[in-house]
């Protein structure tokens, strides 16, 4: 199998291992998650956190989201630019009152409430993915959304994942793929690569 097939047969087996989550463990392991997401040095000094909003069975972010706001930070989300095939980073001052769903049906920001943000601005990317390997590869739903979003960005990413859907290694395409520095699970972080940015 090429490189497309090894990753169309691993995004089916960890979303059928997603999905067999039950709701109640899915909440308390993504809790355990972002509390340990927090600790890391680099999302304390964070003053914007760029960060996905949770649908379906991923780790749940909502809470993650509301939290970062209470504390007065600065929180953007993505917004699918579907004509130009890229993610959009958009201030949100409520999660509540300024999503509704979008694209793919994922919450994401109104079009009146839009507020585009530089990715200059930001600190720190929080990304989902359906796998990620110990080395920071991860493979998300196809769209290649986000590796076009670090690749142009260069800020520290981080990776939310419930440990099941960490594997040792995986398929990646180097010239297009790009790994994230590190992966918070409810068991550990692995950091996966030095971050040399400012």
């Amino acid at each position: 199998m090429n490189v497309q097939e090894q990753k169309r047969v691993l995004r089916t087996e960890m979303m059928q291992r997603r999905n067999s989550l039950p709701q109640p463990e899915l909440r308390r392991k993504s809790e355990l998650i972002c509390d340990r997401l927090l600790t890391l040095p680099a999302m304390a000094r964070a003053g914007h956190v760029f960060c996905y909003v949770s649908c379906k069975s991923e780790v749940e972010t909502h809470g993650l989201i509301r939290r970062l706001l209470h504390e007065h930070r600065i929180v953007s989300v993505p917004w699918i630019d579907q004509s130009q095939r890229q993610l959009i980073p958009s201030r949100i001052q409520s999660i509540d009152q300024d999503l509704a769903p979008g694209s793919f049906g994922i919450l994401e920001p109104l079009n009146e409430r839009l507020a585009a943000v530089d990715m200059d601005e930001i600190d720190v990317v929080i990304a989902p993915g359906l796998a990620f390997s110990e080395y920071g590869w991860r493979i998300g739903y196809g769209g290649g959304y986000y590796d076009r979003l670090l690749n142009a960005s260069g800020k520290l990413a981080c990776g939310l994942a419930f440990e099941l859907q960490i594997v040792p290694d995986l398929p990646y395409n180097s010239c297009c793929d790009v790994p994230v520095h590190c992966v918070v699970t409810e068991e550990r972080v692995i950091f996966c690569r030095t971050f040399s940015g400012s």
